[in-house]
Parts: C-alpha cells; structure tokens; sequence
C-alpha cells in the first residue's frame, strides 16, 4: 500500500525539508527498488533535505515515479559510471551531508537521525554494515566460516527477526552498501586515485578519508527493525548482486593490496605490515 504524504506527491518544491542538511542519492540499474526506498526516505524521523536518483542505462523505467514525486532530482547516464558516478555527482551536493545507498538497501525510520548524531559524535562515516580486515587477508569478502562471518562481517554475519544485527557501535575497515558522511569529505576520496573504476569505492572511501584525516568508518548498533538499516537483507542475494560476479573478489584483492602497499592505509589489525611490500 502506499503511505506517501500527499504534501510530498503534491510539492513542486525540490527541496523536502528546510530544517535538514542531508543529500539522499539513490542507484538505479538494473533493481527496481527505488519506490520502496523512496516510501522508505519519506517515513524518516528525520526527513532528508534533498532525494537524487543516479541511474545509468535504461532497464529500470521511472517515468512514473518522477512523475509522482515531482521533488526528487533525475541523474540519468547512458555510460555505466559504475559505483565512483555517484561519487562524482556527491561532490555537487550543497548539503553537509551526503547518504549514498545502494539499491538493495530499505532503512528503517530512525536511520537518518542515527547517523547524523553518529557522525557528529565521531567525526566518522557511518555505514549499515562494514568489514574488518584480517591481518595479511587481502580478499576480506571470501566468507571463510561461520567464525569468520561473525567476527569480521559487522552488520550483516549475525541475521536475528528478518534483519541483520550489530550489537554495538563498531569500528571497521570499510563500510558497505550505505554511506553516510559529511559532503566535505569528498576531497578526501578523491585526492586518492582510484587503483580502479570497475569496482571498491566502498573501501576506497574509508581508506581515503583514514589516510588523508584520521576519519574511521563506524557501523552503529542495530538491533531493532526500528533502527535498522536495511529491513531488507534478501534484496542483496538476488541476481543482481555484485558479490556474486566472477572475478569481483579477485579484482577486490588488487583494490586492497594498492591501497595498503602503495598508499599506506593501515588497517585496524596491520599493525606489522611492512607498507612497501607488493606481496
């Protein structure tokens, strides 16, 4: 059923919120998800000031949805700009903040506000799930048993009441799926040249802005289908999913291996890495 405000489907106003700060930019491709986001973006305790789309190609068809919902802003490109376009386009977000989602990702209703006071009090880029790398593991994605998942899979290794569990604010690595950060962040990610633009613009993000400003990347506690961020863990498990593509963990590798041994990111347990090492 849809719950949308008749305000919202009425409003000619691009920008929702007057009281907010934050720049939403959704992903379309291949999913078509972005109604349920939307729906999802529009029941926020706290309400986000502008709703971008950033859609390459032309399989998802959202005539009807910008018809709509006359508020939200069409970036559309013919070229597959993959996962760094969106990162181009944050750039011209004249907010403080910018929430970059991938099109597998439902947030619950306190989302928004969570990460704000989140980022606020740590200076830190806030993620629904995250990785910790472990020591001389340069493929953090290969689930390598269950004590693996819960260990270094923050935010998606436990499953609890249909969601995903992270029992408490945690540090990682690099976050996933969801990135929540201050816009003026951007200069960080981008003052690092991509090892490739084919994939890792998660981890290039929270590597970036480690190396250049000491910024960590944190995935806040999330126990409840009211503070969760994503209610939908299945939607990553269908065909679409990235993960699932031959070679993604090994071209992940490369990412992971440049950002280390050429541009000195330590990862929370590298603490004897040997930074000039291409091994």
């Amino acid at each position: 059923m849809d719950l949308i405000p008749e305000y919202f489907i009425k409003s000619k106003c691009c920008k929702l919120d007057q009281n907010t700060d934050v720049t939403v930019i959704l992903t379309v491709w291949k999913r078509n998800n972005v109604k349920e986001q939307i729906n999802a973006l529009l029941h926020q305790s706290v309400l986000p000031s502008h709703i971008w789309i950033y859609q390459c190609g032309s399989y998802v068809n959202l005539a009807n949805c910008l018809k709509k919902y006359p508020f939200i802003e069409w970036i559309k490109s013919s070229v597959n700009l993959k996962y760094f376009g969106r990162h181009t386009l944050a750039k011209h977000a004249e907010t403080k903040y910018t929430w970059i989602l991938d099109d597998d990702i439902i947030p619950a209703k306190f989302w928004i506000e969570n990460c704000i006071k989140t980022c606020e009090a740590k200076n830190a880029i806030v993620c629904r799930s995250g990785r910790i790398i472990p020591p001389n593991d340069f493929f953090p994605g290969v689930v390598k048993g269950q004590n693996y998942l819960e260990q270094y899979f923050i935010g998606d290794g436990k499953l609890a009441n249909g969601i995903n569990i992270c029992e408490e604010d945690t540090i990682v690595d690099y976050g996933c799926s969801s990135f929540f950060f201050k816009t003026e962040w951007e200069q960080h990610f981008w003052s690092i040249w991509p090892h490739t633009f084919q994939n890792g613009e998660d981890m290039h993000l929270s590597a970036s802005c480690k190396i250049r400003n000491n910024i960590p990347t944190i995935v806040p506690k999330q126990t409840s289908r009211e503070n969760s961020g994503n209610l939908k863990p299945a939607y990553s498990f269908d065909k679409h999913a990235s993960w699932k593509k031959r070679g993604f963990n090994e071209e992940r590798g490369g990412i992971v291996k440049y950002l280390i041994s050429e541009m000195g990111w330590r990862p929370l347990l590298w603490k004897n890495y040997c930074y000039d090492s291409h091994t």
